[in-house]
């Protein structure tokens, strides 16, 4: 079985020489610009990240039959496409959860620092997904106040939208859609902005969320986002009125990519169908791996500067700003991916 692997999925040449059972495998390592319909036409699987695009151009005419992404989304795949041509496929949903909730927290302690968010405003959180989830304990932990939407689900504790959209902050943790019960694609539109003026929106989940256009002529938002429409060239515009903005790079923490990289690995083993016995010895030696990559934990006395202290969202955001606003048009691409190839270097938190 020949299988190509993403250069770029964390530690994935570190953990698989330590397991058992994949010794009949041939494991092929790519770049991601590498990914072509040549030279993966006699693959058997692909293991990628979200910077391969997977479609029929890619996969027509090849042997290609499983696909796993060591990533948290899915916009990067055809999955009508995979699902018509009966490529198996999986994506690591929620393995960078906490990373980019830690991102969100980073954010606030900025706010904090700079008077725009205090300890008694509120927080809306839209979507209570792996995100949402973990960006609620947090503001729990915090006792800070947060209300939480989420159409989809039916908790006692979630709240409707006025009453998120009434928050001195609203965080977006959705998926991208358009033809669902409740679109996202542009949710955050005139009206939406129009009830939030004067307050701080923050967007982790993708750019085509937030209608940038409207977002600039509005002009009395503080928008902090890590995602873009078009990326990875996204406008001039849109990155030079954000607050703060940074790469893409909310869930690149050094254990949300671990994480994603054992989930794939995971999957893979089950794919090939090893037996029970092996799986199990293997699923221990990834732990033990993901062990010795600790999380940080807060201290008794709960600060929650420490956020700032383990990644600096400003430093990150005025290094981005710097080298993309001061690149050619032709070369913004290459410098966004530059940029979210070289982020600063962070572990989770975890309360």
């Amino acid at each position: 079985m020949k299988v190509i692997v993403d250069n770029g999925i964390k530690s994935v040449k570190e953990i698989i020489p330590l397991l058992n059972g994949f010794e009949a495998i041939e494991l092929i390592f790519l770049n991601s610009s590498d990914f072509n319909n040549s030279n993966i036409k006699d693959a058997d699987a692909l293991l990628i990240r979200s910077t391969v695009q997977i479609n029929e151009a890619l996969l027509v005419d090849t042997n290609v039959h499983f696909i796993g992404s060591a990533t948290a989304g899915i916009d990067h795949m055809d999955t009508d496409y995979l699902n018509k041509k009966n490529i198996k496929w999986f994506y690591a949903a929620g393995c960078n959860g906490l990373s980019v909730s830690n991102y969100v927290m980073s954010s606030i302690c900025f706010l904090m620092e700079n008077n725009i968010f205090n300890s008694d405003n509120s927080v809306g959180i839209i979507g209570y997904g792996n995100v949402g989830k973990q960006l609620k304990k947090a503001l729990d932990y915090f006792s800070i106040k947060n209300f939480v939407y989420d159409p989809f689900l039916h908790f006692d504790f979630l709240s409707n939208l006025e009453l998120v959209k009434n928050c001195d902050l609203i965080s977006l943790h959705v998926p991208l859609t358009s033809k669902t019960e409740f679109p996202t694609n542009n949710m955050i539109n005139k009206g939406f902005l129009e009830d939030i003026k004067g307050k701080t929106l923050i967007n982790t989940s993708r750019g085509g969320v937030v209608d940038e256009k409207k977002l600039i002529h509005e002009n009395n938002i503080n928008y902090i986002s890590d995602v873009w429409v078009g990326e990875p060239s996204p406008s001039n515009d849109i990155v030079d009125f954000a607050l703060l903005a940074t790469p893409h790079v909310a869930g690149h923490s050094i254990n949300g990519k671990i994480n994603g990289t054992i989930m794939l690995i995971n999957f893979l083993q089950r794919y090939i169908n090893l037996e029970d016995r092996v799986k199990i010895l293997n699923i221990k030696t990834m732990d033990n791996f993901m062990s010795s990559n600790n999380h940080l934990e807060i201290e008794a006395d709960h600060q929650i500067e420490k956020y700032k202290k383990e990644y600096d969202i400003k430093l990150e955001s005025d290094k981005f700003k710097k080298t993309y606003l001061n690149s050619k048009i032709n070369e913004q691409k290459d410098t966004f991916v530059t940029a979210r190839s070289n982020h600063l270097i962070r572990q989770d938190i975890k309360i």
